[in-house]
């Protein structure tokens, strides 16, 4: 499901060996650039998704989490966002067990992502939703 999603958003990440563009490690990497969109897109856990004053905001990044190779690659579309614009597009992912390490994907929402600005509060970063664009 991760891999069909990743291919219809036409995303790629970065190689930190070489900084050469390649495919996303689904297991380890939740976030991307697409090529479709023009801007970096990430996973969505659902438990991961709050409404706070109104707004519907999505943690896509913490820097505490273990997974380094994960936080490291959702950090550097963090920075990227940052940097060019401020926005990025977020997919909703349903895991099968939220505790569970690593996740199992029950479901993902192929139909649409979710777009608004990214924003740093401590260790965290969210996309807080503002618009949803349909794939």
């Amino acid at each position: 499901m991760l891999k069909q999603m990743w291919e219809k958003l036409d995303a790629h990440t970065v190689s930190a060996a070489d900084g050469g563009e390649r495919a996303i490690n689904v297991r380890n990497e939740w976030g991307g650039f697409s090529r479709r969109l023009s801007m970096p897109v990430f996973t969505g856990w659902q438990d991961h998704v709050a409404r706070q004053d109104g707004q519907t905001k999505v943690l896509v990044s913490d820097t505490s989490w273990s997974n380094k190779a994960g936080v490291n690659n959702q950090e550097r579309w963090v920075d990227y966002s940052l940097q060019h614009g401020g926005e990025a597009a977020v997919f909703w992912i349903k895991a099968v067990d939220p505790t569970a390490s690593p996740r199992a994907v029950e479901w993902l929402d192929a139909d649409r992502v979710m777009i608004g600005p990214v924003v740093r509060e401590g260790s965290q970063a969210f996309v807080i939703v503002q618009r949803q664009v349909a794939l």
